[in-house]
């Protein structure tokens, strides 16, 4: 492929809003078969029995025992229903509880968001509409109830890419922060972050604010991201990434890091700033290459440190000059003045890009270089930054064209599965980020084609670090192909499947070292048989959350045949308070 055909590629999965693919199909294509191939497969393989969580006690989220002890899987959205009833899909998961984690918030891409206004799909709405799902559950995990979307304060319609923290000047606000549209034209909004409570038995939001680029005919935000402070001070930061104009073409950089602040709450949002500028080489109109080389910068989580520092972690990499570099760069700047300016950022690791080596089940055509980061508020080790991040295990170039199945119509293209192993990594900082710890491996080496990705990093008050990350052994099945549609018109094919599993991984020195891997699913998904009505299949990302000596994770999850959003309490050693 030449140039202009990856920095397509690139327009696409970066620029493109990926959420938005179905709508483009028209009622005609969603009368046919729900607007989108499904994946294929032949001789379906059977799901792996749960080697990992304890059995839970009566009543308890996690289990009786001494810990470690995982709870049940639990289911997060209702029932699904398909075309015209709905459509398939609720991941890329968010969640966020109450300090006591009897009261808890979650939240996904909810596929049928595109049924009705303002994408017009000719099926059965969400009630109330939305692109943004969530449920709730009072009862420590035990049981959830599913809301439909936000309502629709101001005619703001989320869009996908779920955010969630709790904190507010009384620490009981639960902000959920999401990309938004206007409800009846569409139109881009920007970010939106709704507020809202628990009650007695139940959870409503109050209000939203929108927050969008300086020139939203030209730029665009995408992959939202946010943190609240936990002490009372109402200091909350949304990240974005920024797809501004250059060239004199909309919508054609290569991303630029942002951030919105609050500092009452969420009354009020102050920005945007830049955190660090768009990296494209050239922005020369009379140039025929502008806008055509540098380097993705996406994928932005800010952080809160114990004095309101501000740290944000993004994903710099691959560079495109023509063809796609093999690296990215894990790189992190911080603020000491509330986010109203941010330092020149620094590298925290340099990785082999995941951006081609994307799980062979997951119908994006690439995959984000994406962190996760977390700071120490309260233990002996204060002030300590933890960023996590994975890795493929040597470089990945683009897969090369395969011959397609039979069953693929004529023009087709397919593309081979990628099944370089990868790793997942833990760096951290004890002077505000400018230097970084060696990346040290989160678990054992992987073998054969063994995959790992997104791991979430938490931390514990006593200083205990959890990660929660999905891992896949990327095995082949005996007279099986997993089929899968991508993003970018491509089918991938091949004899590997990717049968996922969620890990928890703990460490109780300061991340000086981790224990062995638990097993917190108890079901394997099989994301190549797993029927789907949008991209991403599975989502973006997965999250967690920390409380004493408690971790909630929250992921998609292909056990019942679609992807469902489920999650799981886990206690670990440490302080419950």
């Amino acid at each position: 492929m030449n140039k202009s055909s990856y920095r397509n590629a690139l327009y696409i999965r970066y620029l493109v809003l990926s959420l938005l693919v179905l709508s483009q199909l028209g009622s005609q294509a969603l009368g046919q078969g729900n607007g989108i191939k499904k994946p294929s497969f032949i001789t379906a393989p059977k799901h792996m029995e749960s080697n990992g969580p304890k059995s839970p006690g009566p009543g308890s989220p996690t289990g009786h025992g001494a810990p470690p002890r995982v709870g049940p899987n639990i289911q997060d959205n209702g029932p699904q229903q398909t075309f015209p009833n709905g459509l398939l899909g609720r991941s890329e998961t968010a969640i966020a509880t109450s300090p006591g984690g009897d009261h808890i918030l979650v939240g996904f891409n909810d596929a049928q968001g595109f049924c009705g206004p303002p994408f017009g799909a000719p099926c059965t709405p969400e009630n109330p509409p939305g692109l943004s799902g969530y449920a709730f559950s009072t009862d420590g995990g035990l049981t959830f109830t599913d809301a439909g979307a936000p309502p629709l304060f101001s005619n703001v319609f989320t869009r996908g890419d779920p955010w969630m923290d709790r904190g507010g000047v009384d620490n009981e606000t639960f902000y959920y922060s999401n990309l938004s549209v206007d409800a009846t034209t569409g139109a881009n909004l920007g970010i939106s972050v709704h507020r809202g409570h628990f009650g007695k038995n139940t959870f409503s939001f109050s209000d939203v604010h929108t927050m969008n680029a300086t020139d939203p005919a030209n730029n665009l935000y995408d992959k939202d991201s946010f943190a609240a402070a936990h002490d009372g001070s109402g200091a909350a930061y949304a990240s974005v990434t920024n797809f501004i104009e250059v060239c004199g073409i909309p919508v054609f950089g290569f991303g630029r890091p942002e951030v919105w602040r609050t500092h009452d709450g969420g009354d009020t949002w102050e920005g945007p700033v830049v955190v660090a500028p768009d990296l494209t080489f050239i922005t020369d109109k009379s140039n025929p290459a502008c806008g055509f080389t540098g380097t993705v910068q996406q994928a932005t989580m800010p952080a809160i440190g114990p004095n309101g520092e501000v740290y944000v972690a993004w994903g710099a990499g691959p560079t495109f000059n023509p063809g796609p570099s093999t690296n990215s760069t894990i790189t992190v700047s911080a603020s000491f003045d509330g986010g109203a300016t941010f330092g020149k950022p620094t590298a925290v690791a340099n990785i082999n890009s995941e951006f081609f080596n994307v799980p062979v089940g997951n119908n994006r055509s690439s995959l984000l270089d994406e962190p996760w980061i977390a700071v120490d508020t309260a233990s002996s080790h204060k002030g300590r930054i933890y960023v996590t991040f994975a890795s493929a295990n040597s470089a990945v170039t683009p897969p090369g064209n395969v011959s397609c199945p039979s069953s693929e119509p004529s023009g087709t293209i397919c593309v081979a599965q990628s099944l370089v192993p990868q790793q997942v990594y833990i760096s951290f900082s004890d002077d505000h980020g400018s230097t970084w710890s060696s990346p040290a491996p989160l678990a054992p080496a992987p073998t054969g084609t063994t995959k790992r990705w997104w791991p979430v990093v938490k931390t514990e008050p006593g200083g205990n670090v959890d990660v929660i990350y999905l891992q896949s052994p990327e095995s082949q099945i005996v007279n099986a192909t997993c089929t899968v549609p991508l993003d970018n018109g491509a089918v991938r094919v091949g004899p590997a499947f990717s049968l996922v599993d969620t890990y928890w991984v703990q460490s109780t020195d300061f991340g000086a070292s981790f224990g062995a891997p638990v097993r917190v699913s108890s079901a394997t998904s099989n994301w190549c048989t797993a029927v789907t009505d949008v991209f991403p299949n599975f989502g973006d990302y997965i999250s967690a959350f920390d409380i004493g000596n408690h971790v909630f994770a929250s992921w998609a999850d292909g056990r019942n045949g679609v992807p469902d959003t489920f999650d799981a309490a886990i206690l670990g050693a440490g302080k419950s308070k």
